[in-house]
């Protein structure tokens, strides 16, 4: 009675005030009941541990159903069932492609686990909320059902920060009009999700150090169930990894209660020599049987299937893959030769899910 009293007063009064008053409320109501509603923690989430990769549609060429056929065909040889795909929100038809790519993952029993961004560079957006709100509502009424994994924007936390010195342990490093934007965006995305597919689970990510930034998302009632990190070579081994005060990175991320997945693990290629396949191997080996030993990391994705087609400005920088690129016949790209860590990553598979 309270509820529809409030709403008939808002609409009596009428005019820009009464809708200013009843989207208030509405808005406020929406975040709080979802928050409420369904609270996700490191002790009652039961899913089955995620084996992934990260998989690029136009790594090697512009998207083709024949090239993500390939692709899928080394993902099922792998032996995981998830691939971590990113939606692009650019072409006209990308609901055409993605629903093409999505029928193909269905067949091979491939799970998506999808990564939402904003519609265009945030420090651009006008009107934040709104643009996550639309993205994200656009998306997932369409795959209602469909898409387990939402992931919200890939390390915006690191966007956030005052500059690159920061390592973003502390609420100090971040700027707050950056970090607003980027809450807002967030705010807005997640809301979306919860209205059209309540039981999905988001996913925020970020890397190295960025710690406080997801203290100061909880502590703004940012609505969220999993935390995401990115660890990579030269980063050392992300389990020896401490704070400047001497806490493990672990134990710290263990102590916001939330599901943990590694959304991005490789090793780093060199700048100018490209990967080092058996440094690759090996930090992928450690990582992942530490990940899984763990008892609290739930999902381990590598970064990333293929390498992405060379850049004149960074030749070797994008050579992430577990498959190497390789020049074809008709002057483009095709794929090349596994590397040593793609036979690495199928003995790991196996081994822990028997």
């Amino acid at each position: 009675m309270k509820k529809f009293l409030i709403i008939v007063l808002a609409l009596i009064i009428g005019g820009a005030g009464g809708y200013f008053l009843y989207s208030k409320y509405f808005k406020n109501n929406v975040n709080n009941n979802t928050s409420n509603n369904r609270k996700v923690t490191a002790e009652n989430y039961k899913e089955p541990f995620m084996w992934g990769v990260n998989v690029n549609p136009s790594a090697l060429r512009n998207y083709s159903l024949e090239g993500w056929n390939k692709q899928l065909k080394y993902v099922n040889e792998l032996g995981t069932s998830w691939i971590r795909l990113s939606f692009d929100n650019e072409p006209k038809n990308k609901f055409e492609i993605y629903d093409d790519m999505m029928k193909v993952t269905d067949e091979r029993k491939i799970n998506i686990y999808l990564g939402l961004g904003s519609s265009k560079p945030i420090e651009t957006i006008d009107n934040p909320y709104q643009d996550g709100y639309k993205v994200a509502d656009e998306i997932s009424a369409h795959y209602k059902g469909k898409i387990k994994y939402y992931q919200l924007m890939s390390e915006q936390g690191s966007g956030a920060l005052k500059g690159a010195t920061y390592s973003g342990e502390n609420e100090s490093d971040y700027d707050s009009a950056k970090y607003n934007r980027i809450k807002e965006w967030l705010r807005g995305a997640s809301t979306a999700i919860r209205k059209n597919d309540p039981n999905t689970y988001i996913v925020i990510t970020d890397q190295w150090l960025r710690t406080a930034y997801f203290q100061m998302l909880i502590n703004d009632k940012i609505d969220f169930d999993i935390i995401g990190w990115d660890w990579f070579g030269d980063m050392g081994l992300m389990e020896d990894k401490k704070l400047a005060d001497g806490t493990l990175l672990i134990d710290k991320l263990k102590s916001f209660n939330k599901p943990l997945i590694l959304a991005e693990v490789n090793g780093r290629p060199d700048s100018k020599k490209g990967m080092d396949e058996t440094k690759q191997s090996d930090f992928i080996q450690k990582m992942a049987e530490w990940a899984y030993n763990s008892g609290y990391i739930k999902g381990f994705f590598i970064h990333e299937l293929v390498d992405l087609r060379p850049k004149d400005d960074n030749k070797y920088g994008d050579y992430y893959g577990l498959i190497e690129y390789q020049k074809a016949s008709d002057g483009g790209y095709t794929f090349g030769k596994k590397r040593q860590a793609f036979e690495t990553y199928i003995s790991i598979i196996k081994k822990y899910s028997q």
